[in-house]
């Protein structure tokens, strides 16, 4: 397992920076197969209301991709109360830059990108399936259209600034007093060039309300871009795989939710996400 600086990477100051930084779960070379494997990757985002960075929603979710043909990098982002945007949407950038000029060494394919993030970090990874473009971005050397993911996978994901359903903690600590909450507000900022997306939550969810995956589902509908959405009955925030590992006390209810892992990896491989010889 590596951890990569993306600072030190991209060669960009650090200045009050303490986070960005990419954990990396990759399949080693086999010497007894003689074909080279390239494997789709997956950027990992952890949440954690932007004021932590969820350790359940890191690497028990990265080894059960890495377990079903991807490799996945984990990302660390900067958070409140000492950093606020653009810093996280910044790192998240980097990391995107990172694997993309580097996948011929990294033995991932560079076409095929995905973005996963749960809650707060499907927040972010929502930023940049839709917003890779943003001024925070600027900073990153070369062709900023790269930064843009080959599709998204969003679990629980705080999505609106709408009063009636938003996280208002997540909101605040990743805005601050720098920017307005409503300009990232995601259903308001779909574009009709938005990469597939993949989302999930439970009707359950009293912490961030179903209604934010349905609200930004809606609009990825009207925009025309490839969507699709799971509302399991049962389960409340913050699942993440789904499994007794992740969660204390887990009934078999809330058990099937952990098929949302199967579910979306049939949705990249729709979209080309498979290994490659």
């Amino acid at each position: 397992m590596q951890i990569v600086d993306l600072y030190e990477q991209l060669h960009l100051p650090r200045g009050d920076a303490e986070a960005g930084y990419l954990t990396c779960y990759t399949h080693s070379r086999l010497p007894e197969i003689a074909r080279t494997r390239v494997h789709p990757a997956i950027l990992l985002i952890p949440g954690g209301a932007y004021c932590f960075v969820s350790q359940r929603e890191g690497e028990p979710v990265a080894l059960r991709f890495l377990a079903m043909g991807y490799d996945v990098f984990m990302l660390s982002y900067d958070i409140a109360p000492r950093h606020h945007y653009p810093q996280p949407l910044l790192q998240a950038g980097m990391a995107m830059a990172y694997l993309r000029d580097n996948a011929a060494s990294l033995r991932i394919d560079g076409e095929h990108i995905a973005v996963m993030g749960f809650s707060a970090g499907g927040h972010l990874a929502g930023c940049m399936a839709l917003l890779w473009d943003d001024e925070a971005l600027r900073p990153i050397p070369g062709d900023g259209a790269r930064l843009r993911p080959d599709a998204a996978v969003l679990g629980y994901p705080v999505v609106t600034a709408d009063e009636r359903y938003r996280h208002a903690e997540s909101l605040c600590n990743f805005c601050g007093d720098i920017v307005p909450q409503e300009r990232y507000s995601l259903e308001r900022r779909v574009r009709g060039d938005a990469p597939p997306v993949f989302l999930w939550t439970t009707a359950r969810d009293t912490l961030v309300p179903a209604q934010n995956s349905l609200l930004l589902y809606g609009a990825l509908l009207a925009a025309g871009t490839p969507a699709e959405l799971h509302v399991f009955s049962e389960g409340e925030h913050g699942l993440a795989a789904a499994d007794a590992e992740t969660n204390d006390g887990l009934d078999g209810l809330c058990a099937h939710v952990t098929h949302w892992t199967e579910l979306a990896s049939e949705f990249l491989h729709t979209y080309g996400f498979s290994v490659r010889y």
